[in-house]
């Protein structure tokens, strides 16, 4: 098994130094990886280029992969848009950096701004809203620098199914 994305070192963390593992964020699948970091399609700017999208019938529940406090939420969109990430929830750890969870189903989310959560508490449902070209989740991991986030390399607890990322103009 090798980890989806090579962790970068968290200060601090017992171990071998990487930072923390996330749960996986959605109970039932097994699921597919249908575009990973780098991605030709979305995953190609500072904001987004470690994030991952997994492949999912829409009602999939979605889980929060770390524990910290709800920090945004959006569950009122229907379809593209008017927000390209649909609806979302956004948790922030307690090092500073934050997990979000797009594209959820309308109405699903089960959190609210505030809320502490913890690893496998619900917080929405699979969906297919803002710029989704088929049901999925798309789960990314940022830290704030400057005025902006900014994604960052993570990795799961566990193995993930993964087919090539179809985003890559690569063979």
């Amino acid at each position: 098994y090798v980890p989806l994305f090579a962790p970068e070192p968290e200060p601090g963390q017992p171990g071998s130094g990487a930072g923390p593992a996330y749960a996986l964020p959605w109970q039932g699948g097994p699921f597919r990886i249908s575009q990973g970091a780098g991605g030709d399609y979305s995953h190609n700017t500072p904001r987004g280029r470690h994030a991952v999208d997994i492949a999912m019938p829409v009602g999939t529940p979605i889980l929060a992969a770390r524990a910290g406090t709800v920090v945004a939420v959006r569950n009122g969109q229907a379809g593209r848009h008017p927000d390209p990430a649909g609806n979302y929830v956004r948790i922030r750890h307690a090092d500073g950096s934050e997990s979000a969870y797009l594209h959820l189903s309308r109405g699903s989310v089960r959190v609210g701004t505030g809320q502490r959560v913890k690893i496998g508490t619900p917080l929405a449902e699979s969906g297919n809203t803002g710029r989704s070209t088929g049901p999925h989740l798309h789960f990314v991991v940022q830290k704030k620098i400057g005025d902006g986030m900014v994604s960052v390399p993570f990795r799961f607890a566990q193995p993930v199914e993964s087919l090539p990322n179809f985003a890559s103009r690569e063979p």
